[in-house]
């Protein structure tokens, strides 16, 4: 009794709840770090789901909004050249180029295996959504397995689509990595990058403990009786969600599975205009608000007990005694080193590179990033379509 009196009255009451708060929330972040992120590690999909099927045929469906060229160079001839048995491509134009059009029939002419839709034409009166021409693509598809994917993305190997088929061999919904490319290497993108990857992480690391939430849209999948079953497309009437709200409502943690090989993780293409980034991101970001709660709080309480940890241990240094001081500057460090090395394993899981060097910015700005990011919200739809969330 005598040595906590002597401790309170040398420290305060005021001091010691400060420090009681600080370890709290340095344990909350090493929970995240080194056990909830940690998860997508040591997640085998072959160790923990059993095989339903073999082989199954997949029908991969891409909408295509106005006119690229890199995808009839570069992006459509890889998922053309893909080593799997059974697939088929299915291509929804939306657009009014009768040459570009063309050339995409002199493509499918040469593939027995890619299916070809046109919507729009010469009417351009009336917008015509993405789920419209996902709801066509896979009505075009003739095979069970439905694989989506968008322009602006590539596979990074021809393993693409048999190492799906895989998630596909023991679930239902199948959800895979994808991973954004900036031309510039800057810190503008390199912040952009870092939002993003904390995106995935936090959507895969619910997504192996069997709580899935978000996809993105240019790596996931499900059966198309699980589509039936929803008669399509059809949450709150809006043209975004297909890849989160509608994955909400198919999956369970029975039904999916989560595909993470290097083989499973595609690319996409990003502007690197901060301001037209920042805008799409937010557009997409209004399915958000109808998450389920353990969604919303795994990434809240992540950035809020990260900003307090940040806060409380400045406190400490700046008006307790040494020894305290001493032993917050240990906190702070224990939890980087922390941080550092779960987040190098796991960037270089979801097919990231080169994150640890410069984390730091990252880790000491992010909550106050993230706030001014969503804080705000954008109803502009995307004018194109390299910009996804």
């Amino acid at each position: 009794m005598h040595f906590f009196n002597d401790i309170l009255q040398h420290y305060s009451w005021q001091g010691i709840t400060l420090v009681l708060l600080t370890v709290t929330l340095f344990a909350i972040q090493v929970y995240y770090y080194a056990i909830a992120h940690n998860r997508i590690m040591s997640f085998r999909l072959l160790r923990e789901r059993e095989k339903r099927r073999d082989n199954p045929p997949i029908s991969v469906i891409v909408p295509m909004r106005g006119e690229s060229e890199r995808f009839l160079v570069d992006e459509l001839p890889a998922l053309l050249c893909q080593e799997y048995a059974h697939y088929e491509i299915v291509v929804v134009y939306i657009g009014s180029d009768n040459d570009y059009y063309d050339e995409l029939q002199r493509i499918r002419d040469n593939y027995s295996y890619m299916r070809l839709t046109r919507m729009g034409g010469s009417n351009e009166r009336f917008y015509i959504s993405t789920k419209q021409a996902l709801n066509v693509g896979i009505k075009s598809a003739q095979y069970e397995c439905l694989l989506f994917t968008i322009p602006g993305a590539t596979p990074l190997t021809k393993d693409w689509i048999s190492t799906m088929a895989k998630g596909f061999e023991r679930g239902s919904v199948v959800i895979a990595p994808a991973v954004p490319v900036f031309e510039s290497k800057n810190l503008s993108t390199y912040i952009m990058r870092l939002v993003e990857f904390n995106l995935m992480r936090n959507a895969m690391a619910c997504a192996v403990v069997g709580k899935p939430y978000y996809a993105p849209r240019s790596n996931y999948g499900f059966d198309r009786k699980l589509y039936d079953a929803k008669r399509g497309y059809n949450y709150l009437g809006i043209d975004i969600g297909e890849n989160d709200l509608f994955i909400q409502q198919i999956a369970t943690a029975k039904r999916t599975s989560v595909v993470m090989s290097p083989n499973s993780i595609v690319s996409e293409e990003r502007i690197d205009m901060a301001s037209e980034w920042r805008e799409q991101m937010r557009y997409y970001a209004n399915t958000r608000s109808f998450y389920p709660a353990y969604a919303k709080r795994f990434s809240t309480r992540e950035l809020g007990s990260r900003a307090l940890f940040f806060i409380a241990t400045i406190a400490i240094i700046a008006i307790l005694p040494l020894e305290l001081k001493l032993g917050a500057i240990g906190l702070l460090l224990l939890r980087y080193a922390v941080v550092v090395w779960s987040s190098r394993r796991v960037a270089h899981k979801l097919g990231e590179r080169d994150i640890a060097l410069k984390y730091w910015i990252y880790d000491l700005f992010g909550p106050a990033i993230e706030w001014m990011l969503w804080s705000k919200k954008s109803h502009t739809k995307p004018t194109t379509s390299r910009i996804w969330k």
